[in-house]
């Protein structure tokens, strides 16, 4: 089952953040390959996303199942194919980090180390990721910290999904290496609208 993690840092207080990201319509177009979400109850959502990378490129409709929620924290979620055979599920985690050298854009934090792939699947991944760069161009832009920050937070993701059916494994290998970039867009295209809306549009780009 693939399954990447992404996490970035923003020089503001977690409740501002999480006000934000507590709402899904907030965010949900920052999605890569957003269609449209329907929002059922508190804890079900459906949503449709189409993606554009060779076999890949196909509308899936997913329901989204929120199993914990913890204020100011985590988000747990589960998602279920219903188009498509695929499953899976992930976490949005948020957390508090201590201020220091806030002079610089804080840069996104290493992925976890990944294992050592044969020849052919780092080809396959080089390429998945070159295709959806063209795609969907390079990752939003990111405001410098200012000086003046005094608190820092931490937001990660944790996507993993498994495809199904007779296609079922040559999908999942395409999947880890699109979801990578996907997760990085979706972390910092948040960060990227919270600097520019709380920390203005004249701090210099990163």
């Amino acid at each position: 089952m693939p399954e990447v993690e992404y996490a970035t840092t923003m020089p503001l207080g977690r409740p501002v953040i999480w006000e934000f990201v507590k709402d899904m319509n907030n965010w949900a177009p920052f999605v890569t390959g957003y269609q449209k979400h329907e929002i059922i109850d508190d804890t079900d959502s459906i949503w449709t996303l189409k993606g554009d990378v060779g076999i890949l490129s196909r509308e899936v409709k997913l329901r989204a199942h929120i199993t914990e929620w913890v204020d100011e924290q985590r988000v747990t979620f589960t998602l279920t194919g219903l188009n498509e055979k695929v499953d899976g599920g992930g976490v949005l985690v948020m957390s508090d980090e201590a201020s220091a050298a806030m002079g610089e854009a804080e840069a996104p934090a290493p992925p976890p180390k990944k294992k050592r792939r044969w020849f052919g699947r780092r080809l396959v991944d080089w390429f998945v990721r070159k295709m959806f760069r063209r795609v969907h161009g390079e990752g939003p832009k990111r405001l410098a910290a200012p000086t003046t920050a005094t608190a820092r937070s931490r937001l990660s993701f944790t996507l993993r999904m498994d495809a199904g059916g007779p296609t079922g494994p040559l999908v999942n290998a395409m999947l880890g290496p699109a979801l990578e970039p996907a997760a990085e867009d979706l972390a910092n295209k948040i960060a990227a609208h919270l600097e520019r809306v709380h920390l203005g549009t004249d701090a210099q780009a990163a």
